[in-house]
């Protein structure tokens, strides 16, 4: 019986744990190969280099404080784009971000958790 029980008590701390994060998710949309996609949240700070069309990354992240998002995206032409996106509260879980690159714009959703 013991044998069984150290297993699923970890199983289980596992699962749990990862409801208590929020999931950031990066994609180009566009036709290029993005040399670089930086997010910051929360003194967290998250880096893709070289994101090829139709790839994505993705990251999670537990909120330590209200904050925001701040987007920069570096393009093929040197050319950079910034942004400023929604808002999170300290100790909200379940958050879903989606950031995407497409090509002259930043697209941001977040899907809050109701049931904070």
């Amino acid at each position: 019986m013991r044998k069984y029980l150290i297993p699923a008590i970890a199983i289980l701390v596992l699962t749990g744990c990862d409801r208590m994060k929020n999931r950031i998710l990066i994609r180009n949309d566009s036709a290029d190969t993005c040399p670089s996609i930086t997010v910051a949240v929360c003194d967290s700070t998250w880096t893709t280099e070289n994101l090829a069309p139709g790839e994505q990354q993705e990251f999670t992240i537990v909120y330590s404080r209200d904050d925001h998002f701040q987007v920069i995206v570096e393009r093929n032409d040197g050319q950079t784009l910034e942004g400023h996106f929604g808002y999170v509260t300290h100790g909200v879980t379940g958050d879903q971000i989606t950031i995407v690159f497409a090509g002259d714009s930043i697209l941001f959703s977040q899907s809050l958790n109701s049931s904070y």
